[in-house]
């Protein structure tokens, strides 16, 4: 063979060897870049969902169970705001009228174990002593109602700050049919004992 033909067919082989080569390593780092892929997918997070049965007594507090416990203490806000079940006693103060809360909620004490079912008692005092006042060691309230069409029920929380008892949450709050954009509301929660309660003024949020 001449040397120009060893050379060539020298020439030839090294480049079949390389291409081979190539080829072999190319697919090796595909299968490991494929097993790459694979262990670093993680499965999408998810929220544990907190199955509410009694609000007053919720031991974690998550996006799920926000909700619940804000709507409850929506309930007790407006309940003592309404003057409780109702009564037909009133008098006149300073030019204004005024109306006595019912029995179950008629006195300082009745109405602060009442609404820490659901707020701190830093935040039940705070909305207790803005709003009532004692007249013949009764309690009472401007004669007045008050309303919010808000959906809390519907709210879906963010949590924004947390340790272990305290959370701050914000709330996007929906009104009835979507006719209008949402409210966001900032809360406070802090647990007490083993429940969580809401530690902003029920006046503030609703």
């Amino acid at each position: 063979m001449k040397l120009s033909q060893r050379l060539s067919f020298t020439v030839t082989t090294g480049v079949l060897v390389l291409s081979v080569l190539s080829s072999t390593a190319g697919a090796a780092a595909a299968t490991v870049a494929g097993k790459g892929d694979k262990q670093v997918q993680l499965p999408a997070q998810t929220v544990e969902k907190v199955v509410v049965t009694d609000p007053t007594a919720i031991t974690k507090l998550n996006n799920t169970s926000v909700a619940p416990l804000v709507t409850e203490a929506e309930k007790r806000y407006f309940y003592a705001m309404s003057g409780g079940k109702g009564t037909d006693k009133g008098f006149e103060l300073n030019g204004r009228q005024y109306r006595y809360l019912s029995d179950d909620i008629g006195t300082r004490a009745k109405l602060m174990d009442y609404l820490k079912q659901a707020y701190t008692e830093k935040a039940a005092a705070y909305f207790v002593d803005k709003y009532f006042i004692i007249h013949d060691g009764r309690l009472a309230q401007l004669n007045a109602d008050k309303g919010n069409i808000l959906e809390y029920n519907k709210a879906t929380a963010k949590m924004l700050t947390m340790t272990e008892t305290q959370r701050v949450y914000k709330l996007c709050v929906p009104y009835p049919e979507h006719k209008q954009g949402p409210k966001y509301i900032t809360v406070k929660f802090e647990k007490i004992g083993d429940y969580w309660r809401v530690d902003t003024a029920p006046h503030v949020i609703f």
